[in-house]
C-alpha cells in the first residue's frame, strides 16, 4: 500500500484527488441519511351510497318515520269511501297516516266498476249515494249489494243521521257500522283490524 501511495502521490494531491478525499471524508464524518419519498395522497370525491353521515341517521323530533315500513299492510290495503261529501276529513287523515291507497268517490256507476273491484275495504255513507244505480234506500241498498256481490271485501256503513232505518238487512249483512262523526281513530282501528285479516 505504501508503494502505491508513493507512486500516486502526485495524483492524490492533484485537484481531482482532493475532491475525492473531501467527498469520502463527508461520508465518514456524517451518518448517511435516508431519503424519504413522500407517499402519494389520493383524494376521493365520491360518496358511497352505503355510508350515511351520522347526523343524517339521527331521528329528528317531530318528524314521522317511514310509516309504510311500520305496517306492511298500509301499502297493500286499498280503501274506498263512497260519500257524496268528497271532502270528508277522515280520508285525508288516513292518507297522512300512511294509508296511501285511500280514495273517495261521490257515487259509483256500477257494482263491478274498477274502484270497487280494486278495493279491499269499503266505507259507504248511507245518505246521498247509491242514486246512480237507482237504490231507493241509497247507501244501505248499495252496501248490501256490494257485500252480496263481494263477500270477501270488508264493507262498513256510516251515517251522520242518528235516526232512520233500524231493521234494514244491510245492517245485519255488512261487517260494521258506525256514526259518521266518530273519531278518526275508530276508522283507523277498523282498517288496521281488517287489513290484517285481508293480508
Amino acid at each position: 500500500m505504501f508503494t502505491w501511495l508513493q507512486t500516486n502521490v502526485e495524483w492524490i494531491f492533484s485537484g481531482f484527488g482532493v475532491a475525492i478525499a473531501i467527498t469520502l471524508w463527508g461520508f465518514v464524518k456524517k451518518p448517511r441519511q435516508e431519503k424519504i419519498e413522500p407517499s402519494p395522497i389520493t383524494i376521493n370525491n365520491t360518496i358511497s351510497n352505503n355510508v350515511t353521515p351520522e347526523k343524517n341517521n339521527e331521528k329528528k323530533i317531530g318528524q314521522p318515520e317511514n310509516l309504510e315500513n311500520e305496517n306492511p299492510f298500509k301499502k297493500n290495503t286499498r280503501i274506498l269511501f263512497i260519500d257524496d261529501d268528497i271532502k270528508f276529513q277522515v280520508v285525508s287523515i288516513l292518507k297522512t297516516a300512511g294509508w296511501k291507497n285511500t280514495k273517495i268517490l261521490k257515487d259509483i256507476p256500477a257494482l263491478d266498476c274498477f274502484d270497487v273491484n280494486d278495493s279491499n275495504i269499503l266505507f259507504i255513507d248511507i245518505q246521498g249515494v247509491g242514486k246512480a244505480l237507482g237504490f231507493s234506500d241509497e247507501g244501505l241498498g248499495l252496501a248490501l249489494a256490494i257485500k252480496k256481490k263481494y263477500p270477501m271485501k270488508k264493507v262498513i256503513i256510516y251515517s251522520a243521521q242518528t235516526t232512520g232505518e233500524r231493521f234494514h238487512q244491510a245492517l245485519r249483512t255488512v261487517d260494521y257500522s258506525l256514526p259518521k262523526n266518530s273519531e278518526p281513530y275508530e276508522f283507523i282501528r277498523l282498517i288496521e283490524e281488517y287489513s290484517c285479516e285481508i293480508g
